[in-house]
């Protein structure tokens, strides 16, 4: 059995080694620290912003509702006052009817009397038919409540069998009555009054209840006797339903998704009418504590009842949050969508990386050829991109830095044969100086003075070029040089030239490399000169610069040269530090690579020439690096 095996595969499964792997590429992976970082980000201020909106919400709900439920209450009301001025107009008009006033008079002393009531049956047919679909039974009742005659609506073809007024109900018609009486003693206006009991009536056939009229409200109204207005012998009784209410309440339930409930009131804050007929008579904050529901009411004009809407506000905010945990879920749902592209697209957008990551390791490992396959043109491809330039330009760098240490090496190697040959020709000038001394002596003694002071310039000029010392000078020493360089060499050339040299004393003490002005004036007396036989000059002086660098003029009026000498001349000059030696004899490109490496990049060598008009040499020099360093440490000091 491959333990080994099993081992590494319970180790991937268990939850441990997934937590570990997941905690490693959290602590190296960026990318996934900002996704994750991002993600709750995002969670927690959609959350916060969902948890405000519904708040929000919810109070923009409780006002929007409010101010459509004022707007709903008063058409309503508006509603309502008409019907009940329909029935009361209605009511006013049968109860000064002669025919009914004498009908109800024959009814009281016969109430078998049958051409009364067929009398009334017309009437009352007829007021049916003129007050709309509202009215549903009409009563004539003697002053103490005894029923002398009613009369049922006909709904469609039906006529409803049962009485709306019957003996379960006889106390309700005697209240009735005496409310009637007490008002008429108060002589208010309108002269009626009304009740909502009983609240319903079911229309019965012979085989089952086919329609149930809700809402109902009972109007009475005095009828005047035959002896005397003033006196009451009879009363009749409207019922009527209010069919808008109904259509009012299943509005106000359908606008409100079941939140909103309404309710009308009497003047004692009792129910009229509410949406279970069991809660009739109850009293309104009890159905609707304050607390839980948010009531807007308007006043029933002439009923003094009020028009109640309630706003449950706890059902409101249950359906909110109902909806705030929907929204939740798909904000998470969305935001788990959201992460699973992002992370697809960031193993995408990471591929161009972990190329570069491994090109890396290769080159770390000294495999300099590794390159990446561009497989994009976005910005971390274009990465990649540069990457690749970057290595080509490493590779180029190590193949020219293998070459240039190839060349310091062939470099020590000659510096090391000419130190050996410049101790031999120490040997050799200590020699020939002591010689040249000895003759210069002889000369003297025997008075021949020319040849004496040539011969001591000669052992000068000797001296000072084999000498020991390869650092910095004194630009006194090498004026002090070349002037007798110069001297010699029109010795040396029978006067064919002359020469000037000037340059302030106070910076005769300026620090500067050795033997760098020879090569120069050599050049002027060996190319310059080599067509001309007389009137040949040659001008060595110095100054000092704006910049604070010593400018050094280097001139002849010699044949100059033409332009394939020039350039050869330029390369020269813009060699670079590197010294290449030929033989023992220092030329120009020896002495630019000198001055350079002494005085750094401020340097500056500007050359002019022109052919049959001579060629200048302008140095510019600053204070060298080393004497700048010096300096550096004594302020330090």
């Amino acid at each position: 059995m491959n333990w080994k095996g099993a081992y590494k595969r319970s180790r991937i499964k268990s939850p441990g080694g997934f937590l570990k792997r997941f905690i490693r590429a959290l602590r190296t992976n960026y990318f996934l620290r900002v996704s994750i970082i991002m993600m709750f980000s995002l969670v927690g201020a959609s959350m916060a912003f969902l948890f405000y909106l519904q708040t929000q919400y919810l109070q923009y709900l409780i006002e929007n509702s409010t101010q459509t439920d004022k707007v709903l209450l008063n058409t309503e009301e508006s509603t309502i006052r008409r019907n009940i001025d329909n029935v009361i107009q209605v009511g006013a008009k049968l109860s000064l009817n002669a025919d009914l006033i004498e009908s109800a008079t024959a009814l009281r002393e016969d109430p078998d009397d049958t051409l009364s009531k067929l009398t009334l049956r017309h009437e009352l047919e007829q007021t049916f038919k003129e007050s709309g679909g509202e009215l549903i039974n009409v009563l004539l009742m003697t002053a103490d409540g005894n029923i002398l005659f009613q009369r049922n609506r006909v709904i469609g073809n039906l006529t409803g069998t049962e009485a709306y007024w019957n003996q379960s109900n006889e106390r309700l018609l005697e209240n009735l009555s005496s409310k009637l009486f007490d008002q008429l003693e108060q002589n208010t206006v309108p002269k009626c009054v009304w009740t909502t009991e009983p609240n319903q009536f079911i229309f019965h056939t012979q085989e089952a209840p086919v329609y149930t009229c809700r809402n109902m409200i009972n109007i009475a109204f005095s009828l005047p006797g035959n002896t005397s207005p003033d006196q009451v012998d009879s009363i009749l009784v409207l019922s009527f339903e209010l069919s808008s209410v109904s259509a009012f309440f299943s509005q106000i339930t359908g606008m409100s998704n079941n939140y909103t409930d309404t309710y009308i009131t009497d003047q004692n804050g009792y129910l009229v009418y509410a949406p279970e007929s069991g809660m009739v008579g109850r009293r309104l904050e009890n159905v609707a504590p304050e607390g839980k529901y948010r009531i807007v009411s308007t006043e029933i004009d002439k009923t003094g009842w009020n028009l109640n809407i309630a706003l449950d506000v706890e059902r409101l905010n249950g359906i909110i949050r109902m909806r705030y945990h929907k929204g939740v879920t798909v904000l998470l749902l969305a935001i788990l969508l959201i992460s699973a592209v992002q992370f697809v697209m960031t193993r995408r957008a990471l591929s161009p990386i972990r190329s570069i990551q491994k090109a890396m390791n290769s080159v770390r490992k000294g495999v300099w050829k590794t390159r990446i396959e561009i497989k994009g043109e976005d910005e971390i491809w274009k990465l990649a991109e540069n990457y690749n330039e970057m290595a080509d330009a490493l590779e180029e760098w190590k193949e020219k830095n293998a070459r240039q240490n190839e060349e310091q090496i062939q470099a020590v190697r000659k510096t090391a044969d000419a130190q050996m040959h410049a101790l031999e020709s120490q040997i050799n000038a200590h020699f020939l100086c002591n010689t040249l001394n000895a003759i210069n002596m002889s000369a003297a003694e025997q008075g021949n003075e020319e040849v004496s002071e040539m011969l001591r310039k000669l052992s000068d000029i000797m001296r000072y070029a084999y000498s020991s010392s390869t650092g910095a000078v004194t630009l006194g020493d090498e004026v002090h040089w070349v002037t007798q360089y110069l001297a010699l060499q029109k010795f040396r050339l029978m006067d064919r030239f002359d020469y000037r040299v000037e340059f302030p004393p106070q910076y005769l003490e300026w620090p500067c490399c050795k033997l760098f002005l020879q090569p120069f004036v050599e050049n002027s007396i060996r190319h310059g000169f080599v067509e001309k036989e007389k009137d040949c000059f040659i001008s060595v002086t110095g100054r000092m610069g704006k910049d604070g660098r010593m400018e050094i003029l280097i001139e002849d009026n010699g044949c100059g040269m033409s332009d394939d000498q020039s350039h050869a001349v330029q390369e020269k000059l813009s060699a670079a530090v590197f010294i290449h030696m030929e033989g023992t004899g220092i030329g120009l490109e020896n002495v630019a690579a000198r001055l350079r490496i002494f005085y750094g990049e401020r340097l500056e060598i500007r050359f002019w020439t022109e052919e049959g008009k001579g060629t200048r040499f302008l140095l510019e020099l600053p204070l060298p690096h080393s004497f700048l360093q010096d300096d550096a440490e004594e302020e330090y000091l």
